[in-house]
């Protein structure tokens, strides 16, 4: 699913964010079946336009199917360029573990969570380092984990979808190349979407 009425609600005490979803919706009903769920925020720039627009036309379209083992999710729909959804695989992350849902791994009885979905450039590499690769960033600089809250509200034909961030990823730079006293460029902040365009700020992608 492709979002355009993605806001924050709160910041302190606890960060919440909210989203509109048109009934009915398969995602939707995941989203009400799991309780948690991944925040993509996209880079500005066309491949990442291409993601969008894919994702946006509905789950039968992109071709996506959970790996038997679990662990990736291969997709095949976008155009034969490598742009959309064809460059792109999901990858299992592990759920933060939440005292307050009664998840914590030194209890004997805890059950490690359905992994979430994060998606990832395909054919990624393993370089047994710690840290993203460039094309990461450049793809996706933050990804929410969140929590969905029972406060969602029906208008009309749309759910107003309301959840609690529990955990940012957030696949940075080189941090010494960064000078936080400088202003940042339109290019390190995120995709945008209006007048029925997507943009990078000031400028249309």
């Amino acid at each position: 699913m492709t979002v355009s009425s993605f806001n924050t609600v709160t910041l302190h005490p606890t960060p919440i964010i909210s989203f509109n979803v048109r009934r009915p919706s398969e995602t939707l009903t995941a989203l009400q079946s799991s309780g948690r769920f991944l925040v993509h925020l996209l880079a500005p720039h066309a491949r990442t336009a291409a993601l969008a627009r894919d994702f946006s036309r509905g789950n039968r379209r992109l071709g996506i199917s959970w790996g038997a083992d679990g662990t990736t999710t291969a997709t095949e729909g976008g155009g034969e360029d490598g742009s959309g959804t064809a460059g792109y695989e999901f990858a299992a992350l592990p759920p933060l573990a939440l005292e307050s849902e009664g998840h914590t791994n030194t209890k004997p009885e805890y059950v490690q969570p359905p992994p979430l979905p994060l998606l990832r450039r395909r054919n990624h590499p393993s370089t047994g380092s710690a840290h993203p690769r460039k094309e990461e960033v450049d793809d996706f600089p933050f990804v929410f984990e969140c929590r969905l809250l029972p406060q969602s509200i029906q208008v009309q034909d749309h759910t107003i979808v309301v959840a609690r961030v529990v955990r940012a990823i957030t696949p940075q730079k080189d941090a010494t190349t960064i000078d936080h006293r400088v202003q940042q460029d339109a290019k390190d902040l995120c995709l945008t979407y209006a007048d029925t365009r997507f943009w990078e700020m000031g400028r249309e992608i």
